[in-house]
């Protein structure tokens, strides 16, 4: 399998032609799953995409994504899902994932967490899972896409 060159200036390789294509073609207010680990989130419908970033660690993912998805400004842009009854304390991953938002996004970006029903209920709406690397406890977001900045 050939590898794909970058063509494009600062351009994270992670981005994939068809990654790059999907996000562009996703409409604000559409979400986008991410999940790290043995998780598993419906798809939704017969257009819905499925990435496989199996290498890559879910913080590099959240900031190869955000460095070109906009984040919604309105209420909390991203959700987590919250496994709190197999632990007390947060993931470290989810603390990772919200300073790269508020990094690329050059604000506070409010997060929300949902119970595994209420979580798997909005994934299925997204129009994108991108699935990545655990190294640690498994996560999973959801990434809801705002208006791109104006330009000039």
């Amino acid at each position: 399998m050939l590898k794909e060159t970058p063509v494009l200036k600062n351009l994270d390789p992670i981005l994939s032609g068809t990654l790059l294509s999907v996000l562009d073609g996703m409409r604000p207010g559409q979400w986008l799953t991410l999940t790290a680990g043995p998780i598993a989130t419906p798809a939704s419908g017969p257009d819905h995409s499925m990435i496989e970033l199996s290498d890559i660690s879910t913080e590099a993912a959240v900031a190869a994504i955000l460095s070109v998805l906009p984040l919604d400004q309105t209420g909390a842009p991203i959700v987590y899902l919250d496994n709190a009854e197999e632990s007390e304390e947060l993931p470290d991953v989810v603390f990772a994932v919200c300073g790269i938002a508020a990094d690329a996004e050059l604000r506070r970006v409010p997060m929300s967490r949902l119970d595994s029903e209420d979580f798997a209920l909005l994934a299925r709406q997204s129009e994108l899972t991108v699935r990545s690397s655990c190294s640690g406890e498994p996560a999973a977001f959801l990434l809801r896409k705002g208006e791109p900045a104006p330009v000039g």
